[in-house]
């Protein structure tokens, strides 16, 4: 069965990396790979051409120069890309960036979106775009692997998996972890700050479901102590050069949905050199 993967673009250095990782992650599955661009006004989206002026003559152009754009990506990936396996779409829409996401992943049936950490307006050092926040936090229906602007695709070795075993996970997203593991040979470090027996019931059963769905990979459970699960990640990941995180998303709270407090992403930290994939729960 073919996957569908939706690839946003503002036609950035960073959003053509994360084109490439997922492309190349993908390798051996038959894939259709959709490249998404919005030129809509709404300025926190990947927007390549805000719109400055209401004009329909303005709007033809920024029309124009998206679908040129988008045109020249598929002449590079034609010319670079010669997989039987993969077919590549273009969608140009004059749409805000989140909604035309949530619609694309409802209407297609998007597995994954795969995308850039931050868009070319985000220059932020050590944070996240908030364009990237908002597709994790608001598009519930399929995971969301963020690829940073420094990775250069290297299969991985070593996934780790963040958790605290707290929050339900979505088995029809946690079987794409299982998946990449799978196809690319890593082994998936389990990091938690909890000890087994400190572990309450609804923790002790999402770590058995984590057992029975990753039965056919290298599975290892580690706990620090002393630590934020920030803080904590961060050593794991130097020390042991992981080539991907992973961590479920829980469902933001009422205040969060109205800006208070950090979403889940932004609480674990900043990493510049490794994807994350975002799963929700």
């Amino acid at each position: 069965m073919r996957k569908k993967l939706l690839l946003p673009t503002d036609f950035s250095k960073n959003s053509w990396n994360a084109i490439q990782y997922g492309i190349k992650l993908y390798e051996n599955h038959k894939c259709d790979f959709y490249i998404l661009n919005t030129y809509s006004k709404d300025v926190y989206g990947l927007d390549s051409v805000p719109l400055l002026d209401p004009d329909e003559a303005f709007n033809k152009l920024s029309e124009k120069r998206s679908m040129q754009s988008l045109g020249d990506i598929m002449v590079r990936l034609t010319f670079e890309n010669d997989n039987p396996k993969h077919r590549f779409h273009i969608v140009s829409r004059s749409t805000l960036f989140l909604d035309t996401v949530k619609d694309l992943v409802a209407d297609m049936q998007i597995d994954m979106i795969i995308m850039g950490a931050k868009g070319m307006t985000n220059e932020r050092e050590g944070r996240y775009g908030k364009n990237t926040l908002a597709v994790i936090e608001n598009v519930r229906k399929c995971p969301v692997l963020v690829v940073p602007k420094n990775v250069t695709f290297d299969r991985p070795e070593e996934i780790v998996l963040a958790t605290n075993f707290n929050t339900d996970f979505k088995t029809s997203e946690i079987k794409y972890l299982a998946e990449i593991a799978i196809m690319t040979g890593a082994s998936i470090q389990v990091l938690s700050l909890t000890d087994n027996g400190s572990l309450n019931l609804q923790q002790k059963n999402n770590k058995i479901r984590l057992r029975k769905y990753f039965k056919d990979v290298d599975l290892s459970f580690n706990v620090l102590h002393n630590l934020k699960m920030a803080d904590a990640l961060s050593s794991f990941v130097e020390i042991r050069h992981s080539n991907m995180i992973s961590y479920i998303d829980k469902k933001p709270s009422f205040l969060e949905r109205l800006g208070f407090g950090k979403p889940t992403l932004g609480k674990l930290g900043y990493f510049k050199d490794v994807p994350v994939l975002a799963l929700h729960g």
